[in-house]
């Protein structure tokens, strides 16, 4: 047995042990009894809003935010303009007329960050939730998150992400990959693990603003920054899988490519600043969560490309050998047949893809979960087998892409 192999069966023992964390999380967290406010009890919150460029969906996300269910005396909707050029302002000032709840200010600095850290002065709400300017929730997401605020150790509360009505290969691996985060952090929760809180709609007590400061206006990824930071103050993440929130994902996959390069390469820079969470000190999260995601990413883009080189070294060098005893094919076509039935014959002798095979059941399982709380989802089993054909192909390539730009130190973009 090769050191190649000694990885792979490594990886593979790595993700059983994984497995059984993440079930054990999953019925552990469902057992615990949660502090939650009651609809007399509610706190004030804060709705901000960061906007550039956005006339193509915010008419549709104010309308989504303003279809809560919130107690009205209690709610407040803050959208800050980053100096957009298209028609953003007009479609946000005509739906101003109509939800005077609406305040609109301007951030001349540009930044995301910036933005948000508008937004959180101009608050008057004890809980800041932030929301992108393409994202759609439920009349319920909003209460049923600011319920989990009752418990003081509570800093931050996640909802259930999902894709916005999911078209084609692209986002239908992307819905697979959210799905699967939903059943990750309910056992996450179960030991204050989470470490993401997306950017796409989260909620914050505000004391820990006034007593941490906003968000990081250089960074690149303010969202992760910012959950990284609440961990390593010693503070709690919520998940809420009572809460959809729906986000409008790329359909390109330039767009794709330019999301994750940005996100990874977030990832890396800030688990370097806060590298001091991978200590005993902070419990499950730091002794194998944070270094067992790290040690998944490795693994999964070793053996994704060693899998690759593998079967086309394997597959060129029966060519030769065919060639060497005179075989010859009839055409292409004939090329293409048999190089499709070494592939698979490849697949079904090979041990580590029965193990991979194993897995995908289990993804397919875990998503199942998941959908509990937030409703049946469409072509769930399709969504699942794209997932295992495409993910782990994509996920190699965006890494590989990240790791190349930050080693390069590239200005990473945002769009």
């Amino acid at each position: 047995m090769g050191p190649a192999l000694i990885l792979i069966y490594i990886s593979i023992y790595l993700g059983l042990v994984a497995t059984a964390f993440y079930v054990l999380g999953y019925h552990s967290d469902k057992k615990k009894k949660k502090q939650l406010f009651t609809d007399a009890e509610l706190p004030k919150v804060s709705i901000i809003i960061p906007v550039w460029n956005e006339e193509k969906s915010v008419a549709r996300t104010l309308e989504s935010i303003f279809s809560s269910d919130y107690p009205s005396k209690k709610f407040e909707v803050i959208l800050v303009d980053n100096n957009s050029k298209d028609k953003t302002m007009q479609i946000a000032k005509k739906i101003q007329q109509k939800h005077t709840k609406l305040k609109i200010y301007h951030e001349t600095k540009q930044g995301k960050g910036c933005a948000l850290n508008l937004g959180i002065k101009k608050a008057s709400g004890d809980i800041i939730f932030s929301m992108d300017a393409d994202t759609l929730v439920e009349p319920q997401s909003v209460k049923e998150m600011a319920r989990y605020f009752k418990n003081p150790e509570i800093t931050s509360v996640t909802p259930s992400m999902l894709i916005y009505k999911p078209k084609g290969i692209l986002q239908r691996v992307q819905q697979a990959e959210y799905l699967f985060g939903l059943f990750i952090r309910k056992a996450f929760t179960s030991v204050n693990g989470i470490h993401v809180t997306p950017g796409a709609f989260s909620a914050y007590r505000k004391t820990f603003f006034d007593k941490y400061g906003g968000y990081d206006e250089n960074n690149i990824t303010e969202d992760l920054e910012m959950s990284l930071r609440i961990q390593y103050e010693g503070h709690s993440i919520e998940y809420s899988p009572e809460s959809p929130a729906y986000t409008i994902a790329p359909n390109t996959f330039k767009a794709l490519m330019v999301q994750r390069r940005r996100w990874y390469a977030g990832l890396m820079r800030n688990t370097w600043k806060y590298k001091g969470l991978i200590s005993p000190k902070y419990g499950d999260l730091g002794i194998f969560i944070l270094p067992i995601a790290w040690i998944s990413i490795f693994f999964s883009v070793f053996i994704i490309n060693y899998l690759a080189f593998n079967m086309i070294t394997n597959f060129h060098s029966e060519l030769i050998l065919l060639n060497k005893v005179n075989f010859s094919f009839a055409g292409f076509f004939s090329i293409s047949t048999y190089a499709i039935e070494r592939i698979l014959f490849g697949i079904i002798s090979n041990p580590v893809i029965i193990f991979l095979l194993f897995f995908v059941v289990l993804l397919g399982v875990y998503m199942k979960f998941a959908t509990k709380k937030v409703g049946k989802v469409k072509g769930l089993p399709a969504t699942v087998v794209l997932y295992f054909l495409f993910f782990a192909i994509f996920f190699g390539f965006w890494w590989t892409i990240s790791v190349i730009y930050v080693a390069l130190n590239k200005k990473i973009k945002w769009r």
